[in-house]
């Protein structure tokens, strides 16, 4: 399959045009959980903000079928959207056209911590928080994946953010996916604290050897 060196000399402005609006919207913080990384509808939205008016189907189809950058994710008689495949691929080629193949995105410390934080799965994790907090009788399973995260993700999180917070332009996407992953955090443990109550579905659960697991 082609690079996407070879899509953007063969599409030159309007093809940089298409896969930053594409980063851009995959970047876009959510407050509910969404069919894929972007949709037809906010790269069109995204393009226009830049003050141009093009219809980006053609090359979304290219990058989609030739290239094999982006997937479709769900798609329906009005809503189309894709996944990307590679968001750091994508990032480098956008940045390489921009000209910001500077030394600091060579920085060792740089690529050790945005390795870090793609090892944490972050989309997957995402996807567990959206599920939990839109959850209409959150239980006994969601109290469980909402605390392994909380002791074993999020700390891990809140080291990165603290670390990525000194090389922000290098790491931006990457903070701004942390980010979203606490705010997420935080809507799904309100959402386990509505209704009854998080003390009472704690004295509810089964106990372990006599000792119930705290919440």
């Amino acid at each position: 399959m082609a690079s996407l060196e070879d899509f953007l000399e063969k599409y030159g402005e309007k093809g940089y045009i298409v896969l930053k609006a594409i980063l851009e919207e995959a970047s876009r913080p959510s407050t509910r959980p969404r069919p894929g990384d972007f949709s037809f509808k906010g790269i069109k939205s995204r393009i226009s903000s830049y003050g141009i008016e093009y219809n980006p189907s053609l090359l979304l189809a290219k990058l989609e079928r030739e290239y094999g950058v982006i997937e479709t994710s769900f798609k329906s008689s009005n809503q189309h959207w894709w996944r990307i495949r590679d968001k750091r691929e994508l990032a480098r080629v956008v940045k390489l056209y921009e000209g910001v193949e500077d030394e600091a995105s060579q920085d060792p410390r740089v690529r050790v911590l945005r390795i870090q934080l793609w090892s944490l799965e972050p989309e997957k994790i995402l996807k567990t928080l959206h599920r939990i907090a839109s959850s209409p009788r959150p239980g006994y399973r969601e109290r469980g994946e909402l605390r392994r995260i909380a002791f074993e993700v999020l700390p891990l999180v809140a080291k990165f953010v603290e670390e990525a917070s000194e090389y922000g332009d290098e790491l931006s996407d990457e903070i701004s996916i942390a980010e979203e992953i606490l705010e997420a955090a935080e809507r799904a443990i309100a959402r386990l604290s509505q209704g009854r109550g998080a003390r009472e579905a704690w004295l509810e659960a089964p106990s372990k050897g006599g000792l119930r697991e705290p919440f």
